[in-house]
């Protein structure tokens, strides 16, 4: 086995954690702005089903995309494990939409009016990105108002998600 098939089909040992920490970013990007496009009338639990789903459909393309470049860096086919790998590593950019789901069904539950509860998810998808920045920011050791930053950065992205929520609505 050569060291690049022993790094994986991504063609570097790195690749593999590069793509899931940046699927955990995309992913609540999308989120925020499936949230941002939804129509009014449409219930918290069909606009939930539509981020997942959405999440979803890239999940598959950005597979297959990293799939076929795989298979034409290596030139050959890949194994089952290197197939499961690609597949596994771009689930981050759909479990990244879990939580503002579960927050919109739970408001449906609730019985939370439709254009408060796509707020308030995108206010907690807002939470997550301020996280997820301050997360990455720590691993690539960032420090003191880098860091802060790098997390506040992170978060404006859902900002803007919801000022076009308000733009469009």
């Amino acid at each position: 086995m050569t060291s690049e098939e022993a790094a994986g089909p991504h063609g570097t040992g790195g690749g593999r954690a590069l793509r899931r920490r940046a699927g955990h970013l995309y992913g609540l990007v999308i989120t925020g702005s499936v949230l941002a496009a939804a129509p009014e009338g449409r219930t918290l639990g069909r606009v939930a089903l539509a981020a997942v789903a959405t999440l979803a459909v890239y999940w598959v393309t950005e597979s297959y995309a990293h799939w076929i470049a795989a298979r034409a860096h290596l030139g050959r086919d890949l194994t089952g494990p290197e197939r499961r790998e690609v597949l596994a590593d771009g689930l981050p950019l759909v479990a990244a939409c879990g939580v503002p789901a579960l927050v919109l069904v739970a408001e449906a539950v609730l019985g939370v009016e439709q254009r408060t509860g796509i707020l308030l998810a995108l206010v907690v998808n807002v939470g997550l990105l301020v996280g997820v920045g301050w997360a990455m920011a720590t691993s690539g050791a960032l420090r003191g108002w880098r860091r802060a930053g790098a997390a506040t950065g992170t978060g404006l992205l859902g900002v803007l998600m919801i000022a076009l929520k308000l733009a469009l609505h």
